[in-house]
């Protein structure tokens, strides 16, 4: 068997070599080769990971990290989003499933003989080609490349000025756009927030995050324009690689938006997909103080802070009266809602407030189908749905994220979060390893999906490990306390989780009465019967 055909590609087995729909060789790294070499070996059969592991990495001792990553590369390269091609068998191993004809026809071989043959000549002009090269000088172009990069919170000038813009929003903003670029890893905004307010240099926040590039700048309000100041930064020689100025009005913004990523893409190389023109012009706010109440809005939604997040709450209704039409301000308004529900954190919304949150956040994707920052408000928002259903939609919006923005982790990250709540816990471990192999320095939210994954896992040590990051960087989250305290009480120290319950419910009411359920999940189950023995427990304690 010399060729499988899978999802439309060509895996040659015996030139080991992959070929998408074109005949073109697709590029996969040595080791994500050898584990669809293996499983192609076996197709239709389970592959374990011991064997794997034996076969491609022999004497070496690796973990499912290094198999999950190859995994991950190989379905991102067929295309697999859904896991068709490439199987998980929970805590066994992955097998391959080929399409309806399990090898390609004769004459698809047949092509890929003649293309090797013409490949060679090419291979021959090529030599020729760099030859003259080398006696003509070096070339003027750079070739394209996968470039990792951290979008900085924006420095405000003249804040005292009202209607001032606020730059962590604006780096949200140019990075959900900027990830639209198939060839650009951004580093997530989450962890560029955090650093800005630890007084770092540029230089200090790319070595720590292991940015290539930098996007730094300002902006100013001046009467009804935004004066924006924006330059791409090579950190590797501290190099400004391009810079521009744009004066933009509320109608101008997407047009600058548009002109902005795409200097900077072709900066760099980077494929620029196409933008909808149509959806491009409806995205213009009505005034530039309905954009400054929604950028403020989304840098405290981000700092999720119970009274951020109220006054992030205020701010979006009032722009959404101001601006029934800017679907930004709908999609943040029902993701907020949604924070504000489940934190317990505003009297005046409750669990039945939850549809109206899921329907605020459809009609952004009414108003603009092309954002990913709404798909990803989406899946957020509708996974707090206590069904089957709920979850399952939660996973189709986080993929529908994924297509509009594939170099934004956040966007993994969400995935992950929807594929666990899912039930499908080992998928979500690979959503998760692809969002953080290239986002080296963690933001605290992913440490909490961290903590989530490791305890539903029955790994309640590092679940422990990972709530108590969690709790440090973000102190107002709830659910990194209670995954702490119920892994406490698994690993054998419920002494401690008891000692430690009445100063972080005096630090953290909301945990007083914090469920997890009705989602029903074992996970869920398990927390809140550890939370109501802790409850029980300190009454007793009380009344004595």
């Amino acid at each position: 068997m010399a060729c499988l055909r899978l999802n439309g590609y060509t895996l040659d087995l015996d030139r080991a070599q992959l070929f998408d729909r074109h005949g073109q060789a697709v590029e996969l790294r040595p080791q994500a080769l050898a584990v669809l070499l293996e499983l192609g070996r076996r197709p239709g059969e389970l592959v374990t990971k011991l064997d794997l592991g034996a076969r491609v990495w022999p004497g070496v001792s690796v973990t499912d990290d290094s198999l999950v990553q190859c995994v991950v590369e190989i379905r991102r390269a067929l295309g697999d989003s859904r896991q068709q091609v490439v199987r998980t068998m929970p805590r066994r191993g992955y097998l391959l499933i080929v399409d309806a004809a399990d090898t390609a026809p004769r004459d698809v071989r047949r092509f890929y003989r003649v293309a090797a043959a013409l490949a060679m000549v090419a291979v021959a002009i090529v030599l020729v080609w760099q030859l003259l090269l080398l006696v003509a000088g070096p070339p003027k172009v750079h070739n394209r490349m996968v470039a990792d990069v951290a979008i900085l919170p924006l420095r405000v000038l003249n804040t005292s000025q009202e209607g001032s813009p606020d730059g962590n929003g604006l780096a949200y903003m140019i990075a959900s756009e900027l990830a639209r670029n198939p060839d650009l890893h951004i580093v997530s905004t989450l962890a560029t927030d955090e650093l800005s307010g630890k007084n770092l240099s540029p230089a200090q926040i790319a070595a720590m995050t292991r940015a290539r590039y930098l996007v730094d700048g300002s902006a100013e309000r001046r009467g009804d324009r935004l004066q924006l100041h924006v330059q791409l930064i090579d950190s590797g020689n501290n190099r400004i690689v391009w810079s521009g100025r744009f004066e933009p009005t509320a109608q101008d913004l997407p047009d600058v938006t548009e002109t902005l990523i795409s200097r900077i893409s072709a900066s760099l190389g980077a494929t620029v997909r196409e933008w909808d023109r149509a959806a491009l012009r409806s995205r213009a706010p009505a005034s530039l103080d309905v954009h400054a109440r929604v950028l403020r809005a989304i840098a405290l939604s981000m700092a999720a802070s119970p009274e951020g997040l109220r006054q992030a709450r205020q701010e979006l209704e009032l722009a959404v009266r101001l601006d029934p039409n800017y679907a930004p301000a709908w999609a943040c308004l029902g993701l907020v809602k949604k924070k504000l529900i489940f934190g317990n954190h505003d009297p005046g919304l409750s669990r039945q407030d939850l549809l109206q949150a899921i329907a605020d956040v459809k009609h952004a994707i009414a108003l603009d189908p092309l954002l990913a920052s709404s798909w990803r408000s989406l899946s957020l928002t509708i996974e707090s749905g206590q069904t089957p259903e709920s979850a399952e939609s939660a996973v189709s919006a986080a993929e529908r994220a994924i297509e509009l923005g594939p170099g934004d982790p956040d966007n993994w990250v969400v995935l992950a979060h929807a594929l666990h709540n899912a039930g499908r816990t080992q998928a979500a471990i690979e959503a998760f390893e692809k969002a953080i192999s290239w986002s080296p320095l963690r933001p605290p939210q992913y440490a909490s999906l961290a903590a989530r994954l490791r305890y539903s896992m029955q790994d309640y040590e590092n679940a422990q490990r990972f709530a108590r990051e969690c709790m440090d960087r973000t102190p107002a989250m709830g659910f990194c306390k209670a995954v702490w305290l119920s892994s406490l009480i698994r690993t054998g120290h419920a002494v401690e989780a008891e000692a430690e319950w009445p100063a972080l419910v005096a630090a953290a009411p909301s945990l007083q009465t914090y469920q997890m359920t009705p989602r029903n999940t074992p996970m869920a189950l398990s927390v809140d019967e550890d939370l109501n023995r802790l409850r029980t427990n300190n009454t007793r304690a009380m009344a004595q």
